[in-house]
Protein backbone atom coordinates (compact mmCIF):
# COMPACT_ATOMS: atom_id res chain seq x y z
CA UNK A 1 0.00 0.00 0.00
CA UNK A 2 2.95 2.08 0.82
CA UNK A 3 4.38 2.06 -2.90
CA UNK A 4 0.72 2.54 -4.18
CA UNK A 5 1.07 5.83 -2.71
CA UNK A 6 4.77 6.91 -3.79
CA UNK A 7 3.51 5.71 -7.28
CA UNK A 8 0.69 8.13 -6.72
CA UNK A 9 2.56 11.19 -5.72
CA UNK A 10 5.33 10.41 -8.30
CA UNK A 11 2.81 11.11 -11.13
CA UNK A 12 1.09 14.17 -9.22
CA UNK A 13 4.39 15.76 -9.08
CA UNK A 14 4.98 15.09 -12.68
CA UNK A 15 1.78 16.21 -14.06
CA UNK A 16 2.36 19.73 -12.24
CA UNK A 17 5.69 20.25 -13.55
CA UNK A 18 4.34 19.31 -16.85
CA UNK A 19 1.90 21.69 -16.49
CA UNK A 20 4.53 24.62 -15.44
CA UNK A 21 6.55 23.70 -17.61
CA UNK A 22 3.75 23.99 -20.68
CA UNK A 23 2.98 27.73 -19.15
CA UNK A 24 6.98 28.43 -20.10
CA UNK A 25 6.96 26.93 -22.91
CA UNK A 26 7.80 28.60 -26.46
CA UNK A 27 8.90 27.10 -29.36
CA UNK A 28 8.34 23.65 -30.45
CA UNK A 29 10.66 20.73 -29.98
CA UNK A 30 10.92 18.08 -32.33
CA UNK A 31 7.55 16.47 -32.76
CA UNK A 32 6.22 18.41 -29.87
CA UNK A 33 4.04 21.48 -30.46
CA UNK A 34 5.00 25.29 -28.93
CA UNK A 35 3.36 28.17 -28.47
CA UNK A 36 4.47 31.86 -29.01
CA UNK A 37 7.97 31.57 -31.01
CA UNK A 38 11.15 32.96 -29.81
CA UNK A 39 13.22 34.98 -31.42
CA UNK A 40 13.43 38.58 -32.97
CA UNK A 41 10.69 39.53 -35.45
CA UNK A 42 12.37 40.43 -38.54
CA UNK A 43 10.64 42.09 -41.65
CA UNK A 44 8.96 39.81 -44.76
CA UNK A 45 12.52 39.34 -47.03
CA UNK A 46 12.35 39.22 -50.70
CA UNK A 47 14.06 36.37 -51.07
CA UNK A 48 13.91 33.16 -49.13
CA UNK A 49 17.14 31.72 -50.47
CA UNK A 50 18.74 31.92 -46.44
CA UNK A 51 16.05 29.41 -45.66
CA UNK A 52 18.15 26.90 -47.36
CA UNK A 53 20.22 26.84 -44.80
CA UNK A 54 18.00 25.24 -42.78
CA UNK A 55 16.59 21.72 -42.52
CA UNK A 56 13.34 22.50 -40.31
CA UNK A 57 11.14 25.79 -39.59
CA UNK A 58 8.88 26.69 -37.78
CA UNK A 59 5.28 27.62 -38.25
CA UNK A 60 3.06 29.33 -35.64
CA UNK A 61 -0.70 29.69 -36.07
CA UNK A 62 -3.10 30.96 -34.31
CA UNK A 63 -2.17 34.08 -32.94
CA UNK A 64 -4.82 34.61 -30.55
CA UNK A 65 -3.48 31.30 -28.41
CA UNK A 66 -0.19 30.91 -30.05
CA UNK A 67 0.73 27.31 -31.29
CA UNK A 68 3.62 26.57 -33.15
CA UNK A 69 5.21 23.30 -35.28
CA UNK A 70 8.40 22.23 -36.60
CA UNK A 71 7.92 21.47 -40.44
CA UNK A 72 10.00 21.92 -43.59
CA UNK A 73 10.08 24.09 -46.48
CA UNK A 74 11.42 24.48 -49.54
CA UNK A 75 11.73 27.65 -52.18
CA UNK A 76 9.67 27.02 -55.07
CA UNK A 77 10.14 29.88 -58.08
CA UNK A 78 11.25 32.67 -55.58
CA UNK A 79 8.44 31.80 -52.83
CA UNK A 80 8.45 29.75 -49.46
CA UNK A 81 6.56 26.90 -49.24
CA UNK A 82 5.73 25.05 -46.36
CA UNK A 83 4.24 21.84 -46.99
CA UNK A 84 2.07 19.30 -44.47
CA UNK A 85 2.32 15.70 -45.05
CA UNK A 86 -0.98 14.53 -43.65
CA UNK A 87 -2.28 17.92 -44.08
CA UNK A 88 -6.03 16.87 -43.25
CA UNK A 89 -4.88 15.11 -40.22
CA UNK A 90 -3.11 18.14 -38.42
CA UNK A 91 -4.27 20.76 -36.20
CA UNK A 92 -1.93 23.40 -37.51
CA UNK A 93 -3.35 23.02 -41.13
CA UNK A 94 -6.95 23.79 -40.28
CA UNK A 95 -5.83 26.63 -37.49
CA UNK A 96 -4.05 28.36 -40.94
CA UNK A 97 -7.89 27.99 -42.80
CA UNK A 98 -9.44 29.49 -39.94
CA UNK A 99 -6.76 32.57 -39.94
CA UNK A 100 -3.85 32.59 -42.64
CA UNK A 101 -2.09 35.02 -40.06
CA UNK A 102 1.28 32.91 -39.70
CA UNK A 103 4.86 33.71 -38.12
CA UNK A 104 7.50 32.15 -39.52
CA UNK A 105 10.91 31.29 -37.63
CA UNK A 106 13.81 30.58 -39.56
CA UNK A 107 16.85 30.21 -37.51
CA UNK A 108 16.76 32.94 -35.10
CA UNK A 109 14.18 35.55 -36.92
CA UNK A 110 10.79 35.57 -37.14
CA UNK A 111 8.66 36.37 -39.38
CA UNK A 112 5.21 37.83 -39.70
CA UNK A 113 3.59 36.14 -42.58
CA UNK A 114 0.10 35.34 -44.22
CA UNK A 115 0.02 31.57 -45.20
CA UNK A 116 -2.63 30.21 -48.08
CA UNK A 117 -2.97 27.33 -49.19
CA UNK A 118 -1.97 26.33 -52.82
CA UNK A 119 -5.65 23.85 -53.97
CA UNK A 120 -4.06 22.87 -57.41
CA UNK A 121 -0.40 22.47 -57.14
CA UNK A 122 1.45 20.60 -60.16
CA UNK A 123 2.79 17.96 -57.45
CA UNK A 124 5.74 16.94 -59.94
CA UNK A 125 6.56 21.02 -60.23
CA UNK A 126 7.11 21.11 -56.43
CA UNK A 127 8.38 17.86 -55.90
CA UNK A 128 11.46 19.00 -58.21
CA UNK A 129 11.39 22.13 -56.03
CA UNK A 130 11.87 20.37 -52.74
CA UNK A 131 14.07 17.90 -54.02
CA UNK A 132 16.89 19.93 -54.32
CA UNK A 133 16.92 21.40 -51.20
CA UNK A 134 16.32 17.53 -49.57
CA UNK A 135 18.61 15.30 -51.67
CA UNK A 136 16.26 11.85 -50.24
CA UNK A 137 13.19 12.77 -51.96
CA UNK A 138 15.12 13.26 -55.36
CA UNK A 139 14.84 8.95 -55.05
CA UNK A 140 11.49 8.71 -54.49
CA UNK A 141 9.80 8.01 -57.62
CA UNK A 142 5.59 9.49 -57.80
CA UNK A 143 4.12 5.89 -56.88
CA UNK A 144 6.44 6.18 -53.82
CA UNK A 145 5.59 9.58 -52.62
CA UNK A 146 3.31 10.15 -49.88
CA UNK A 147 -0.01 11.19 -50.05
CA UNK A 148 -2.48 13.82 -48.73
CA UNK A 149 0.31 16.79 -48.71
CA UNK A 150 -1.16 20.35 -48.29
CA UNK A 151 1.32 23.21 -49.74
CA UNK A 152 1.09 26.32 -48.16
CA UNK A 153 2.77 29.19 -50.00
CA UNK A 154 4.32 31.81 -47.42
CA UNK A 155 3.17 35.46 -48.62
CA UNK A 156 3.65 39.55 -46.88
CA UNK A 157 0.88 39.86 -44.44
CA UNK A 158 -1.23 42.52 -44.91
CA UNK A 159 -1.67 45.22 -42.44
Amino acid sequence: MKWLKRIGWTVAAVVVLAACARLVWTDPIGPLAGGRLSGSEAPFPADWAFSDAHLTIAVETRPEDPHSVTTICFVHEGTLIVPAQGGSDKAWTHYVLDDPRVRIQVGERVFPARATRILDPDPEDYFASAARKYKRMADRAGDDRPEDIWLFRIEPRDG
